[in-house]
């Protein structure tokens, strides 16, 4: 019972009463928010339009009229239907054939192609649905009045049955193997995890050894620690894609070297945000305590466990202060999608350019609490000069 009641008296006079209780309220909140809906409504599609008719254009407006999908861009042509999923902006390639109109009016079946991005199955699963259900009722209003008349052959009756047949290609996962994403998503997740644990108690690490003062002699200096956990952290996470692509048959296509290029920045720019998060922290206890500040939202806005599609624009905007979102999007579109650096040139531009505001907020950082310790050290410290002293008195 000594041992309960000592347990007790510590708990209660710590934080963890508080945390334990507003911490699951904080979840349930963030969440509710987050996933406003179960599923995905006006996903953006694009439409390859290649017949260019009446009948296409009125096509197309019952695609956008689905709750689920929105016609972002509509082009007449394209040979490579990838390069719209390399951004994240799409979700799917709806083509329409030469000859769509011609072929409806003859009764004639015509093959409308769909391309669905199945790294994420929650992202097309109504997107396929919505697609059904609009060729099944296009069918439906040619082949009924068509039954009804006479003098039609097979060819023409087949047709007026399915004026429109829905060929379906899943890219970028055709096995439907979700293993494996699912293993690279807690790989990314675990290595981000080991990063923070690591990297937020630095600042606090040299407050308490007494050496602050001295390291920010130099405010570079602070800049110049993160170079380890940088060379480790990316050394481990492409060692460990490597890993999963020749032993556990993953899939991933980027050139590993270049691949390095958004990893570096991606560590780099997580510790530097670590940094700023936890300077103010007394001891690496308390700094390690922050984790949550960045771990959670970062995890679950980067679309490693749920698809991004299913969140508001607003917290999509919110999530790419996070670098480790960043590396989710280079993943996806390099590693999943294949997409070459050259097409991720802009994202790796504005990664960039976050990192290094990020750098010079850490610069910042130090040059106030350089000038705030050498306020604290003038002001105690002792006077050195020598008190004069009072004339004797005859």
């Amino acid at each position: 019972m000594k041992s309960l009641r000592d347990e007790w008296t510590y708990l209660v006079h710590s934080k963890y009463p508080i945390i334990a209780i507003i911490f699951p309220l904080i979840a349930v909140l963030a969440y509710s928010l987050l996933l406003q809906s179960s599923q995905i409504n006006d996903a953006n599609v694009v439409v390859v339009d290649q017949d260019n008719t009446a009948y296409s254009r009125e096509l197309i407006q019952k695609i956008d009229a689905s709750p689920y999908m929105n016609v972002a861009e509509i082009v007449s042509f394209t040979d490579n239907p990838e390069q719209y999923f390399y951004h994240e902006k799409n979700l799917a390639v709806i083509s329409l054939p030469r000859g769509l109109e011609d072929n409806h009016n003859r009764s004639i079946s015509s093959r409308v192609g769909l391309i669905l991005d199945n790294t994420n199955a929650q992202g097309i699963t109504f997107i396929r649905t919505a697609m059904q259900e609009i060729s099944v009722s296009e069918n439906m209003e040619l082949s009924v009045p068509a039954i009804l008349k006479t003098g039609m052959n097979s060819e023409q009756a087949q047709g007026a049955l399915n004026s429109i047949a829905l060929e379906v290609r899943s890219l970028f996962n055709p096995t439907n193997d979700y293993q494996s994403s699912s293993i690279l998503s807690f790989t990314c997740m675990f290595s981000f995890m080991i990063l923070n644990i690591t990297s937020l108690p630095l600042v606090a690490r040299l407050r308490v050894s007494k050496r602050l003062a001295a390291e920010l002699q130099n405010p570079f200096n602070i800049l110049l620690r993160i170079l380890p956990y940088t060379l480790f952290s990316t050394a481990g996470l492409i060692f460990a894609l490597g890993i999963l692509k020749v032993f556990g048959g993953g899939r991933f296509e980027a050139n590993p070297i270049l691949f390095i290029i958004p990893v570096v920045l991606y560590v780099f720019g997580t510790v530097c945000l670590n940094v700023l998060v936890a300077w103010g922290a007394a001891h690496p206890g308390a700094a390690a305590g922050r984790m949550a500040i960045v771990f959670m939202p970062a995890f679950v806005l980067s679309g490693g466990a749920l698809s991004r599609s299913l969140f508001p624009p607003l917290a999509i905007q919110i999530g790419d202060f996070f670098p480790f979102v960043w590396m989710f999007k280079f993943l996806r579109s390099m590693g999943l999608r294949g997409a070459p650096l050259q097409e991720m040139l802009p994202e790796l531009g504005f990664l960039l350019l976050y990192v290094g505001v990020l750098s010079m907020l850490v610069i910042a950082r130090a040059l106030w609490e350089k000038q705030k310790l050498a306020k604290q050290t003038a002001g105690v410290a002792p006077d050195l000069g020598v008190p004069m002293q009072e004339p004797l008195k005859g």
